[in-house]
């Protein structure tokens, strides 16, 4: 699994390649279809146009389950400006698809369970009815949706003292000061899915922590769960908490060669365990 994850970031994070609507745009989205196609099967494709006749593009993965009230698990593809965008998003792009290979030949999940991969996260779509995943989640609603997943930043960890910073000491107090967990950023109205998500979680040799988020602040809205958030369906954020821990956010410098495959892979096989073995309320 770690070797074809690398082999996914390393296809992805070329400099300018997945800019939404930008010169390679249209052979991004092309092979994004191919690498679905490749580790799963073919995806479902939703298609929209903005007002300069420029197309974009949502790829689903559904998996069937004996309860049909779903679980959707997502992560946006495109990239900030000209970045490489090795962690932003490659990383949790990698991880999804290796997912989506493990689920290509189960059957009786626990859920309907649907693999999303987003157009349009960054900027200038963020926080506007142009993100992938705002059209996405149109569809849903807390009567056919039990959940959402978004992988945001997955892929970057240091063991080193100082390595996880945020601005506020408390944080470090409470979390620590090394970059070696995966964060669970829940609001209020999404804390009650945490314990699921720990209870198939507590085995791995990855360290999960918890952030309930009584506002929208410190980042924690800055991915595509937001969109869930705001139509009251429970989502939670996995990520390596970006920019307090991340120093190439939005640079160039967000290469493959700063990424831990070890832990992707790691945290691949945990979300598989999850959706196999996830119990909800």
């Amino acid at each position: 699994m770690r070797d074809s994850l690398k082999h996914i970031v390393d296809k992805l994070a070329v400099k300018g390649f997945r800019k939404a609507g930008g010169d390679s745009w249209n052979d991004a989205m092309k092979i994004m279809h191919q690498l679905i196609t490749h580790y799963c099967c073919e995806p479902t494709a939703s298609v929209w146009k903005d007002d300069n006749g420029t197309i974009y593009t949502n790829f689903s993965l559904f998996f069937k389950g004996k309860i049909h009230k779903k679980i959707v698990i997502g992560a946006h593809y495109d990239t900030y400006e000209d970045t490489p965008g090795a962690d932003d998003n490659a990383s949790a792009v990698a991880v999804l698809l290796g997912l989506s290979s493990k689920l290509r030949d189960i059957e009786n999940l626990p859920y309907d369970t649907e693999l999303v991969f987003y157009a349009c996260e960054e900027p200038p779509f963020f926080g506007t009815d142009a993100m992938g995943s705002f059209k996405h989640a149109i569809a849903c609603s807390p009567g056919n949706t039990n959940l959402m997943i978004c992988l945001e930043m997955v892929g970057f960890y240091s063991n080193e003292l100082g390595s996880q910073k945020y601005p506020f000491s408390i944080f470090n107090l409470l979390y620590g000061k090394k970059a070696n967990y995966l964060m669970l950023v829940s609001n209020f109205k999404s804390r009650r899915v945490l314990r699921p998500l720990r209870n198939v979680f507590k085995e791995s040799s990855m360290i999960y922590k918890i952030f309930i988020s009584p506002f929208k602040s410190f980042g924690m809205d800055w991915s595509d769960h937001r969109n869930y958030w705001s139509k009251n369906i429970p989502a939670i954020m996995i990520t390596d908490t970006s920019v307090f821990r991340n120093s190439n956010y939005h640079q160039l410098t967000d290469t493959p060669n700063t990424l831990d495959y070890d832990k992707m892979a790691v945290l691949t096989q945990d979300l598989f365990k999850l959706v196999k073995n996830i119990e909800l309320n």
